[in-house]
């Protein structure tokens, strides 16, 4: 399963882009995935696109490309199960824990502090 983390979400009166997602992935990639309505009323997750005119015709590229089909089956599951409205996903990986610095750390660092030039 891939480590999927929720960073922010937003929602939106568009016509037809519902709700923008970014969703870190195996803590590396900040990604965007939008709701979509198409003009059928179906609503679904993707990732945003840019459409430009090529010999003609309208075409449409994502900004986001996986090479992996468990990554993106994961990603649409994580959003479709509204994971960052739960207090616990199977998705993320749990928070990392801070130790507290030793008294030696502090002074340590404490004593590099003259060297700073600003």
């Amino acid at each position: 399963m891939s480590n999927i983390k929720f960073v922010s979400h937003e929602k939106f009166e568009d016509l037809y882009v519902k709700e923008l997602c970014y969703l870190c992935i195996d803590d590396k990639y900040r990604v965007a995935y939008v709701r979509k309505q198409s003009k059928t009323g179906t609503m679904f997750w993707g990732v945003p696109t840019v459409g430009v005119t090529k010999n003609g015709a309208k075409v449409y590229f994502e900004s986001f490309l996986q090479d992996s089909s468990f990554l993106e089956k994961d990603i649409k599951e994580f959003l479709e199960m509204r994971c960052w409205e739960s207090a616990q996903s199977v998705f993320a990986s749990p928070p990392r824990v801070l130790s507290k610095p030793t008294p030696a750390a502090v002074q340590n660092f404490q004593s590099h502090d003259d060297e700073v030039p600003f």
